[in-house]
């Protein structure tokens, strides 16, 4: 079974049981089911941005066209956040199929007092 349209699921992880899933976000019907997601919601998961957010926005490969009113609203909201270094939630988890999400920020171990 092949999907080549967008598709959205709410999987019943026990870990996470509202893990939201997008399928082909750059493609017209993905995009159309993005911008339906959001015409409730103001970020992908929760009441603040999140990783989840940067991982729907980093495998968007353009910024929504503006008929996508939603989808572009939410957009540029989370790109000015990222340039503003303000996104700071943790996420509940979310799948964009076929994409990578951004890697985990690597803890630098102290530095040793030599004294």
């Amino acid at each position: 079974f092949v999907v080549d349209r967008f598709f959205l699921a709410l999987t019943t992880k026990k870990k996470n049981p509202m893990a939201v899933t997008f399928y082909n976000v750059n493609s017209a019907s993905g995009l159309k089911k993005l911008d339906e997601y959001l015409l409730t919601r103001s970020y992908i998961t929760g009441y603040q941005a999140s990783k989840d957010d940067i991982t729907v926005h980093a495998a968007l490969s353009t910024p929504p066209p503006s008929e996508y009113v939603n989808a572009s609203r939410w957009f540029h909201h989370i790109d000015a956040l990222l340039r503003l270094s303000g996104v700071s939630g943790d996420g509940s988890g979310v799948t964009v199929e076929g994409f990578a999400p951004p890697a985990e920020d690597v803890a630098t171990p102290a530095a040793v007092d030599t004294k």
